[in-house]
């Protein structure tokens, strides 16, 4: 305990450190500090707690609330503008990875626990693993920062453009930060959805995911959530086999987007290097992706229960 008192104690001067080259007030400065510490100590374990429920890490809603409280106290110590929007998405930056690193935490001691591994093993390697996803994120945000463009094309340039990353929350903090009026009855109408939803035995956090999130999002896990529905014993055969290959699926897709990044950094880079034949018919191309998909779920499927006769 005391270790981890010392490293929060740590975390924080760094953390004030970092906002004193954003504001000369000193009381400013500490407010910020203690916005970042107070977000993280509690929404840690709300993180930690959804991951181990409902697979779904809910780090974009926190981060969003954590903009919203921050830039009303902020405002009230005259901190606004650009410099506001900065401050307030540094300290939403800090939580957010905080929320992040708690998840993968809780993802880390349930394979450990598959595995035979023991917490006190884990926590040590983690700090390393840590280090290290800090500069692989680092290095990868500034490898699609040279492979695309973001928002909007600009002219002349030919990159491929990316959605916007975080644009809801760059809209809300600069909408706070403008002085812009903000709906509130709107955060008022979701406070009133999932008191209802909790009123009606509903978890109001896996309610909330399935509205918040995007369909593409949303619907592996809806196909993901009808074996567990099913009313036999196969459902419990290879489950936890199951849910290592399909994290594993997610993993080597994102590894495979950022090869797919790398790619267009080369000289003689073409997009007709990762386009299929049927790229421009758009009825083939969803098509090909449907049977595909389904040809994967079979595998998952298929790839669990062997494993568990076998076993």
């Amino acid at each position: 305990m005391l270790t981890i008192l010392l490293g929060v104690v740590v975390g924080a001067v760094g953390v004030a450190v970092f906002l004193g080259h954003l504001s000369a007030s000193p009381l400013v400065i500490l407010t910020g500090a203690a916005l970042a510490l107070v977000f993280s100590f509690f929404f840690t374990s709300v993180a930690a707690n959804a991951i181990a429920t409902t697979a779904r890490n809910p780090v974009s809603g926190m981060t969003m609330l954590t903009i919203i409280i921050s830039s009303v106290v902020l405002l009230r110590f005259g901190v606004s503008g650009t410099t506001g929007m900065f401050f307030v998405m540094a300290i939403a930056g800090m939580v957010c990875t905080a929320l992040s690193v708690s998840g993968q935490a809780i993802t880390d001691f349930k394979t450990g626990y598959w595995l035979g591994s023991t917490p006190a093993a884990q926590e040590k390697v983690k700090f390393l693993g840590v280090i290290a996803a800090a500069v692989v994120v680092g290095l990868t945000i500034v490898l699609l920062a040279r492979a695309f463009q973001f928002g909007e094309a600009a002219p002349g340039d030919m990159r491929a453009v990316l959605p916007r990353p975080g644009v809801h929350h760059e809209a809300l903090v600069s909408g706070f930060m403008s002085h812009q009026p903000v709906a509130y009855i709107l955060f008022g109408v979701g406070a009133a959805i999932a008191l209802a939803m909790e009123m009606l035995q509903i978890p109001a956090l896996t309610f909330a995911l399935g509205m918040y999130l995007p369909l593409e999002l949303n619907t592996p896990a809806l196909v993901g959530g009808f074996p567990v529905a099913l009313p036999c014993q196969a459902r419990k055969l290879g489950r936890e086999r199951g849910v290592i290959i399909a994290s594993g699926l997610m993993a080597g897709g994102a590894l495979g987007g950022v090869l797919g990044a790398s790619f267009r950094l080369l000289p003689r880079f073409t997009e007709d290097w990762v386009r299929t034949p049927f790229y421009g018919d758009e009825a083939v191309s969803q098509i090909v992706s449907a049977v595909l998909f389904v040809c994967l779920v079979g595998y998952v499927w298929w790839a669990s229960l062997r494993h568990k006769e076998e076993a």
